[in-house]
Formats: structure tokens, C-alpha cells, sequence
């Protein structure tokens, strides 16, 4: 890119610029550098640019007004369980909890869901036909004790997926509330680059205790959805990051989970207006407290008279009313439909123009 960056050189000049971009190899027909395994369930690629300002459904969830001002009085209410974890107006880092943790937090978060779903509605419907259907010798007493027996199985359960997760945090916090081992991938708005984090325990992870990294720029890769059968015929979605070039594959939904399109494509437009230095942070509430330390969003900010604390401030019902015109928004996504912007900055490499000519001749 040989273009000046604003603020005085404050990107890199790899940094990501939908308005100028730079020109690149071709990839071959059909060609795709990631796993095999990934080529067989890859769905779609989702075309680059004309984006909209939206923002998937969860993190939406995880960053409203009410839970942004409870971080702002304790910021680190889990401890050094973050601690690999970066979001700000440079890069977006993802990390993982520890195994144990995620088990734990998975087991408050979902046991009560998954009791109710699979333990308590099937045995009320099975009481209900017993109790109509009943022997006449079967007496009160007896059908007294079946319901012992049902509230035994279902809230014995439910109580332990709730008091037991929060009662080993409180004894075991210094055990149990752990970082993975480190970051997985991130992706930088500043140096437009995207890095991807090796754990290999014969390589230097295993002899330094440091991860090997692979990085590559933002433009050099392609969005994929991929998709999954499920149970009883549905199909879930999710979204990658596969390098054009090389075989760096990121499973990026992972931070919204298997799930619909629409929810792929607001992940994917997310990204792409972050990483976008000829436009503002997103204006969502989970960059908001960063937008006055990018320059870009600082003068936009400067120019329309943004209120620094508008999501921050925001009052509940008027946040779900936000919300709900978001939700609307991302299922109106067509990104498929949309013309891809990096088409026009391929350009074939010179041995390839040779071997055409030679093949023409």
C-alpha cells in the first residue's frame, strides 16, 4: 500500500483501507489453501466491503449499557482470567478460560436449560398421562411418592448446577478461575495485521514456553461460513477466516457459536468496519470507552459532536429498543448478494502473465 495513513503515520502501512486497496495475486481457480476437511463443509465465501454498521446478537448481549457500567466499577471481576484477552481500539485478541473453567461456567450457564429441557418437561408429561391413566389399585400415596421421586431427579440437579459452580469459585478461585495457556488469534486495527497463535509443545511453545506466531494481513483473507446438519434437520452456521495464500485457517465464530447466516454476516461486517481505518471504530457499546484513543473516531467523534458516554448512559428501555432495530437490521443482511470490493485488486503476478503468453503461443 503506498498511500499515506492519517494521524500522521499512526497506522501501519499494511493497515486495512477499503478505499485504497492494495494489488495482490490472484489465487488460482478453485484453488483454496486451507484444510481439506474444511473445503468439504465450507459453504459459502461472503464477499469483501459494503458493509453496514451492525453487530451479531451476542455480543450485543455480553456489552449492554447496564453491564458496561458494572465493569466500569470492577473491571476485573474475574481476576487474571482475562488476562489474555485484549479489546481495544488496536486489536481485538481472543483467549480462552481454562478447561476447568469452562466446564464450570458451562455447567451454571446451561445446566439449568438442559435439565428443565431433557429431565423435568419429559417426567411432568409422563406424570400427567400416569396420573389419568393410573390402575384404580394404584392409591394417592403411591402417586404422592412418584412426585417425590420426580422432584428428587429434577431439583437435586438444578441445585447443584447452580450452588455447586458458584461454591468451588468462592473456596477455589486461585484454582479454578485460570487462563488458558494463551491468546488464540487477533486481529489489529493499527497494524492491519492478523495473527494466529501456535501451541506446539515439540516447538517453541514446548521449549520456551512461547507460542509461535503467524501473521498475515487482514486483506489477505477470505470469509467462509461453513455448515452443519443438527439434529431433527436443521443446519447451523459458522464463520472463518481462511488466508488466500497459505494454509492459516481461523475459526472466528467461534465467538458467536454455531448459528444462522445473518449472525455470520453481522460477525463479518463487524470486523471489517473495525479493521477499516478510513472509518471510525463501530459505534457499538463494546468500543466505546477506546473511540477517543483512535484517531480516525476521535476526530469523527470531534466532527458530529458525538456524547463520549452515549451507549454507556443509555437507559434501559430505550437500549431495548435499539436492540430490537439491530436484530431487525441483521436479518435483512443479503451479504452474498453484494458486489465484492477486492475483486479489483487482483492482479496477475508476472510468471503468470509468462506462462500465459507462452501457453497462448
Amino acid at each position: 500500500m503506498t498511500t499515506d495513513k492519517p494521524a500522521s503515520g499512526y497506522y501501519d502501512p499494511k493497515a486495512y483501507d477499503s478505499e485504497q486497496l492494495p494489488l495482490q495475486k490472484r489465487p488460482a481457480p478453485g484453488a483454496n489453501p486451507a484444510q481439506p476437511w474444511f473445503n468439504q463443509k465450507a459453504d459459502r465465501k461472503l464477499p469483501w466491503g459494503h458493509t453496514e454498521d451492525v453487530v451479531p446478537q451476542i455480543i450485543r448481549r455480553r456489552n449492554r449499557p447496564e453491564v458496561l457500567r458494572q465493569f466500569e466499577k470492577n473491571p476485573t471481576p474475574f481476576g487474571d482470567l482475562q488476562s489474555h484477552q485484549r479489546i481495544d481500539h488496536e486489536c481485538y485478541r481472543a483467549a480462552n478460560a481454562a478447561v476447568r473453567t469452562r466446564i464450570l461456567l458451562f455447567i451454571n450457564a446451561f445446566g439449568n436449560p438442559v435439565i428443565i429441557g431433557f429431565v423435568a418437561i419429559p417426567m411432568l408429561f409422563t406424570l400427567g398421562v400416569y396420573y389419568y391413566d393410573k390402575p384404580a389399585s394404584v392409591g394417592h400415596l403411591n402417586y404422592l411418592a412418584d412426585w417425590a421421586y420426580f422432584a428428587a431427579w429434577v431439583f437435586g440437579p438444578l441445585i447443584a448446577c447452580n450452588l455447586i459452580p458458584t461454591a468451588l469459585f468462592k473456596l477455589f478461585p486461585r484454582q479454578l478461575i485460570k487462563p488458558d495457556k494463551g491468546p488464540l488469534w487477533e486481529l489489529n486495527r493499527r497494524t492491519g495485521l492478523v495473527t494466529v497463535y501456535h501451541y506446539d509443545k515439540n516447538g517453541t511453545w514446548g521449549k520456551t514456553g512461547q507460542p509461535e506466531e503467524e501473521s498475515a494481513p487482514f486483506y489477505e483473507f477470505d470469509a467462509y461460513t461453513s455448515n452443519e446438519l443438527i439434529h431433527g434437520g436443521g443446519v447451523v452456521h459458522t464463520l472463518y477466516l481462511a488466508h488466500r495464500y497459505r494454509n492459516i485457517l481461523i475459526p472466528i465464530g467461534t465467538l458467536i457459536g454455531k448459528t444462522n447466516p445473518e449472525e455470520c454476516y453481522a460477525l463479518w461486517d463487524m470486523f471489517q468496519n473495525f479493521m477499516d481505518t478510513s472509518r471510525p471504530l463501530p459505534d457499538i457499546p463494546l468500543w466505546e470507552e477506546h473511540r477517543a484513543n483512535d484517531p480516525v473516531t476521535a476526530e469523527h467523534d470531534r466532527q458530529t459532536n458525538r456524547p463520549p458516554r452515549y451507549w454507556r448512559d443509555m437507559d434501559n428501555d430505550t437500549w431495548k429498543q435499539k436492540n430490537d432495530e439491530m436484530a431487525l437490521q441483521v436479518l435483512r443482511l443479503n451479504t452474498p448478494g453484494r458486489l465484492d470490493i477486492m475483486r479489483n485488486s487482483w492482479a496477475y503476478s508476472p510468471r503468470t502473465r509468462r506462462q500465459r503468453r507462452a501457453s497462448a503461443e
